[in-house]
């Protein structure tokens, strides 16, 4: 059962921090949130986990969400082109953002163990495979997609939201609620 760590406000939603840093990661702990993490697992998730047990809390009482963005259609090629350029975009913004720093990020570095942050593209099958297996490895329990990333027509985006909602996530949910279940 998840219980809801450092509120806003009392009987209000949870409170979260997201986590690119070491420390970034213990300061979530030390403040009891949920984490949202962005970098190597080694480096976010791992630290978080750690220091709620050192401390005597149950990480399985609190929530782990993620920014994964996902594209439901059966045409992946022609689909993946039009996002591009709207990705391409947001990359070159977070490259700024992150040269201006002096910190150093293993966030949407897949060579230094990044959890996953972009996106699946497929059909229902493909995004169903994809999506169990993401949250099963990370032990996430909250995803956050894009109704559009920047730069593209929102319209672009309605086919695979609807398919997403109706016809990925209930599977996704049954999916990580039978291996929770031990099956």
């Amino acid at each position: 059962m998840l219980m809801t760590p450092a509120p806003v406000q009392p009987g209000g939603p949870p409170l979260w921090i997201a986590g690119m840093t070491r420390n970034a990661a213990l300061r979530a702990a030390r403040f009891d949130t949920h984490l949202l993490p962005q970098g190597a697992p080694v480096i976010v998730l791992e630290p978080w986990r750690d220091e709620l047990r050192a401390t005597g809390r149950d990480p399985d009482d609190y929530r782990v969400g993620i920014i994964r963005s996902v594209f439901v259609t059966d045409d992946r090629e022609g689909a993946w082109q039009q996002i591009r350029a709207a990705e391409r975009y947001r990359a070159g913004v977070y490259a700024r953002l992150f040269d201006e720093t002096p910190d150093e990020f293993t966030a949407f570095d897949p060579s230094k163990g990044a959890i996953p942050q972009g996106w699946i593209v497929g059909d229902e099958d493909h995004c169903t495979a994809e999506l169990t297996a993401f949250i099963q490895q990370y032990g996430v329990t909250d995803l956050c997609t894009w109704g559009g990333p920047p730069g593209l027509p929102p319209s672009i985006m309605n086919d695979s939201l609807e398919r997403l909602a109706r016809n990925v996530i209930p599977r996704v949910r049954a999916a990580v609620e039978d291996v929770g279940a031990g099956g």
